[in-house]
Order: C-alpha cells, then sequence, then structure tokens
C-alpha cells in the first residue's frame, strides 16, 4: 500500500459511513483526505512514515498514529477522548479537546504541553524536554513523566494512582495525601545509585580494605566472645 494509487485506491473503497479505519503499518508517507467518512471514530495510522494528518472528521473519538514523522498535529476534533502521538517528532502539541482522558505524548520533542483536559485520566509525556507541567487535573490517575527536565513538581492530584518521574532533575516535590501504588523520585534513589556505582567502581579497593573487618565479625570465634547478658539481636545487627 505504499504508492500513491495503492492508497488512493483502499480509501476509494471504504464506504462513507465507515467507523474505524486502520491503515497502521503499511509504509504510508501521506493520507489522503477524510472529509467523506463523517462518522468515523477510530483512526490506525501508527507505524508509518507520516510527516502530516489531513484534517480530522469532527466525530473521531481515538486517533493512534504513534511512530510517524510528524512534527505537528491538526486541530483535533472536540470528541476525541484518545490521542496516542508518541514516538514522533512533535515539537509541541495543539489545543487539547476537553473531553480528552488518555493522552500518550511520549518520546517527542516536547519542550512544553498545553491546557490539560479536566477529564484527564491517564497522561504518559516520558522521554521529552519537558521543564515543567500545566495544571493537573483532579481525575488524573496516571501520570508518567520521566527523562524530562523538571526540577519541580507540583501539587498532585488527590486520584493520582501511578506516579513515575524517575530521571529528572527534581529536588522539590509537593504532596498531598495521595495513594499512589508507584513513587519513583530519584530525589531518594538518585544518591542511593550513586552509591551503588562507586561501590561497584572501586569494589575492589573496597574489599581489600573491609574483607579483614568481615572476616573478623563473622568468624565464629566471635560468638564465643558473647556474654551471657548480652542482646544477641543487637550484637548481630551490629554485624
Amino acid at each position: 500500500m505504499g504508492c500513491k494509487c495503492s492508497v488512493e485506491k483502499y480509501f476509494d473503497s471504504l464506504p462513507d459511513d465507515v467507523d474505524i479505519i486502520d491503515v497502521s503499518f503499511k509504509n504510508l508517507n501521506y493520507l489522503p483526505d477524510l472529509s467523506r467518512f463523517k462518522n468515523l471514530k477510530k483512526l490506525y495510522c501508527g507505524g508509518n512514515y507520516l510527516t502530516s494528518l489531513p484534517v480530522l472528521p469532527n466525530k473521531l473519538k481515538e486517533l493512534y498514529c504513534s511512530f510517524n514523522k510528524l512534527s505537528l498535529l491538526p486541530v483535533l476534533p472536540e470528541k476525541l477522548k484518545y490521542l496516542n502521538c508518541s514516538n514522533n517528532e512533535l515539537t509541541s502539541l495543539s489545543v487539547l479537546p476537553k473531553n480528552l482522558k488518555e493522552l500518550y505524548c511520549f518520546n517527542n520533542k516536547l519542550t512544553s504541553l498545553p491546557v490539560l483536559s479536566e477529564k484527564l485520566e491517564k497522561l504518559n509525556c516520558s522521554i521529552n524536554q519537558l521543564t515543567s507541567l500545566p495544571i493537573l487535573p483532579e481525575n488524573l490517575k496516571v501520570l508518567l513523566c520521566f527523562h524530562n527536565k523538571l526540577s519541580l513538581l507540583q501539587v498532585l492530584p488527590e486520584n493520582l494512582k501511578e506516579l513515575m518521574i524517575f530521571a529528572n532533575p527534581i529536588n522539590n516535590i509537593i504532596l498531598n495525601n495521595n495513594d499512589l501504588k508507584i513513587i519513583n523520585k530519584n530525589i531518594k534513589t538518585l544518591n542511593n545509585f550513586r552509591y551503588l556505582y562507586y561501590c561497584l567502581k572501586y569494589r575492589k579497593r573496597f574489599f581489600g580494605i573491609m574483607e579483614p573487618i568481615i572476616k573478623k565479625r563473622y568468624h565464629p570465634s566471635y560468638l564465643y566472645n558473647l556474654k551471657e547478658e548480652d542482646n544477641l539481636d543487637k550484637k548481630l545487627g551490629e554485624w
């Protein structure tokens, strides 16, 4: 379907009232006019070589256009509820529809996000160049924003259940009493990873220093020196 004639032929064969079009992974470098598909609800066009999209039908509710070469999105229909535009070359997003519930825009070149829909429940904006996030809607349940340039994470929504923010230079997080299942905060883990890195890097020198101490403390003769009144749990804990 890669050639222009095949693309046109395929779309010409579709009835006007079609509600789903799937042209994923067809080696397409363009999409023809979609204006006659007034009942189109779902459009799958991911995994191609698209650099732009045509005007989208007003009734479209789901758009899957990931893994392309898009640098800009067209005006998004107000009824759109699901948008996956990840793995493209987007530097910005157009105004987001008020009904949008899920947004996946990871692995692009975004430096900012537009105002988010109040109905948004899932947001994955990871692997971009974001320095800040817009106000997060109260309905948001999943927020994935790792591998960005965020230094501050604002107050999180009460309904948030999943949060992944590692690989950011974050030095301040404002938290409510959220029932979080996953909190990957590099604030607490960065030093641990750094410590682990240097332990591994200089492990030979470390073991050279610590080996005599370890042998002494773990030697069976150590047990003979324990007094009857000694707290065994405390002694073992000091090992």
